[in-house]
């Protein structure tokens, strides 16, 4: 009969063998992810077939399909991650935003969301090229996570004067996120250029003061 100690010592032999398994796992993935998004931004979605993602992430294209059921799922598993990693840059600017008076919190927040986007320009591009743009889609979820920081913005401001701050801080957010994508694909140099700032905040604070102006009964 096996003794209790016996039975310690070959679970955690067990646990040794498992956990190179496991750190081989997580490389193997991290590796078919990084040379999806390598593949997508420098060559298209179309040069994105398994077998290339395989061969460039340097594993079997069996290995491929233990992890991942087709390109779909992995480019689905890329979307989540990129969107997760934009997301964490806007939520790490939340906290500041509620407590800045808005004419600190608009600048604080196009910040955050211009830096958001430099997460990975190109990948960024090609996904919001490849998921069409319909409820559910991962990469909108990044909108509208945006849209209710920007709300929470907004009623966080009661001398802000808006009817409905989430309409008003999803069409802010839409604007705003439109211009930058479009920014992105055509002079992504311009991120990095103050004027762009000034400018997204001179749009945002301006709608604000025209609300401000009809809530108090002023002509615009």
């Amino acid at each position: 009969m096996a003794k209790r100690g016996d039975k310690k010592t070959k679970r955690s032999a067990e646990n040794r063998r498992r956990a190179p398994s496991q750190a081989r796992s997580r490389a193997t993935v991290e590796a078919i992810l990084t040379a999806t998004a390598q593949i997508l931004s420098r060559e298209g979605p179309e040069a994105a077939t398994t077998k290339a993602i395989a061969a460039r992430a340097g594993v079997s294209i069996g290995s491929l399909y233990q992890y991942f059921g087709g390109q779909g799922e992995i480019i689905d598993t890329l979307a989540r991650r990129h969107v997760d990693e934009m997301r964490a840059v806007l939520s790490d600017a939340l906290a500041e935003l509620i407590r800045l008076p808005i004419a600190d919190a608009v600048p604080r927040l196009m910040q955050a969301l211009i830096a958001s986007h430099q997460v990975d320009p190109e990948l960024d591009h090609v996904l919001h090229r490849l998921q069409p743009m319909q409820d559910g889609a991962i990469i909108d979820e990044f909108q509208d996570f945006s849209a209710t920081v920007a709300a929470a913005a907004l009623r966080s401001h009661p001398d802000v004067e808006v009817g409905d701050p989430e309409l008003v801080g999803a069409l802010l957010t839409e604007a705003v996120g439109g211009i930058l994508r479009e920014t992105l694909r055509r002079h992504p140099e311009r991120l990095d250029d103050p004027t762009l700032e000034r400018a997204l905040c001179d749009i945002v604070l301006g709608f604000l003061d025209r609300q401000r102006r009809r809530a108090g009964g002023e002509s615009t």
